[in-house]
């Protein structure tokens, strides 16, 4: 196990984000993860959000407005990544 929360699970196998509502991804299923952050006005907070391919769609990985929990997240799904042998850099 690479990363563990109340909202996020990242294991060897898999991205398993608990809520809103669960879904499942596949680690070999994910391609060219990439990084959005949005609100850089005054007054609101930054959010960190990673996203990538998925099979044939676009999807949300994680959000976040928490910058530290973020690069941990970040950090974990790198690792589970590079164990299955896809080097990504996000």
């Amino acid at each position: 196990m690479f990363y563990r929360s109340e909202d996020l699970l990242i294991t060897s196998t898999h991205v398993v984000v608990l809520h809103p509502e669960p879904v499942r991804f596949r680690l070999d299923a994910i391609q060219a993860p990439y990084i959005v952050r949005h609100g850089r006005g005054a007054g609101f907070r930054v959010g960190h959000e990673i996203r990538a391919r998925y099979d044939t769609a676009d999807v949300r990985i994680y959000f976040t407005t928490d910058r530290r929990r973020f690069g941990t997240v970040r950090r974990a799904l790198i690792r589970a990544l590079e164990q299955r042998g896809h080097p990504l850099p996000i």
